[in-house]
C-alpha cells in the first residue's frame, strides 16, 4: 500500500481509500449466502483462493501460477511465439478441437487445480464444513472452458462471476458483461464501494 500512495502522490493524483482487492472483489460479487464459498482468482502470475463464511474469510492460499503459465506452456511446447500462444489461448481455450491445445493447457490447470483441491479439502477438516461453491474471477477465468473444466476436478458448484449483475446496465451488453465480468470484480466492488459512501 505505501508503494501505492507513493505513486499517487508522485503522479499528482488523490485517492479517497485503498483496499485490499479481495475486499473488493467480495463486494462485487458475494450475496448475503450462509455457507461457505471460495473465490478463486486468476490472475496473470498468480491464483489467489479464498473461503468467506458469512463475509469473514476463513483461510486463504496463493498459488505460484496463472494464465501467463498458460501462455509460456502452449509456447514451449507448440514451438509458437509467446504472442501466438497467447491469441490461440483467448480465441481457442479448451473449446477448440486441437487435442494437442488442450492438453497443453490442462496440464498447467492440472497443478491449480490439486492445490484448489488441496485448499477445500483443509478447510473442510479445520471446520467440518463443506464449500458451497466455487466462484470464478479475474483475467485467467476468462479462459473459455475453464468453468466446464473447473466443475469437473472440484466436488462443488463453480460459476463465473457476474459483478455486473449489481448494477443497471443495458440490455444489449447483458452478454458481454456477462462473459468479460469476471475481469472487472475489483473494479465494480470499488465502485460500489465509492457509490455506497456517497449515498
Amino acid at each position: 500500500i505505501a508503494r501505492y500512495q507513493e505513486i499517487v502522490a508522485k503522479s499528482g493524483l488523490e485517492a479517497g481509500f485503498f483496499e485490499i482487492e479481495i475486499f473488493s472483489t467480495m463486494r462485487a460479487v458475494l450475496d448475503e449466502a450462509l455457507r461457505p464459498v471460495m473465490i478463486m482468482d486468476m490472475g496473470a502470475a498468480s491464483t489467489k483462493l479464498y473461503v468467506i463464511e458469512r463475509g469473514v474469510i476463513r483461510s486463504s492460499h496463493t498459488i505460484n501460477r496463472g494464465s501467463q503459465d498458460i501462455t509460456a506452456t502452449i509456447s514451449k511446447s507448440l514451438g509458437l511465439p509467446p504472442e501466438r500462444a497467447e491469441v490461440m489461448k483467448r480465441q481457442v481455450g479448451l473449446t477448440g478441437t486441437d487435442k494437442n491445445l488442450t492438453d497443453v493447457i490442462t496440464l498447467t490447470l492440472d497443478y491449480i487445480f490439486t492445490e484448489v483441491n488441496n485448499a477445500l479439502l483443509t478447510f473442510e477438516k479445520k471446520y467440518n464444513k463443506t464449500v458451497s461453491e466455487v466462484i470464478l474471477v479475474g483475467g485467467g477465468s476468462a479462459l473459455k472452458g475453464l468453468s466446464e473444466l473447473a466443475k469437473n476436478n472440484f466436488k462443488t458448484e463453480v460459476v463465473s462471476a457476474n459483478p455486473f449483475s449489481k448494477l443497471a446496465t443495458p440490455a444489449f451488453l447483458e452478454n458481454i458483461l456477462r462473459e468479460t465480468g469476471p475481469e472487472f470484480a475489483v473494479a465494480i466492488g470499488l465502485a460500489l464501494r465509492r457509490l455506497a459512501e456517497e449515498e
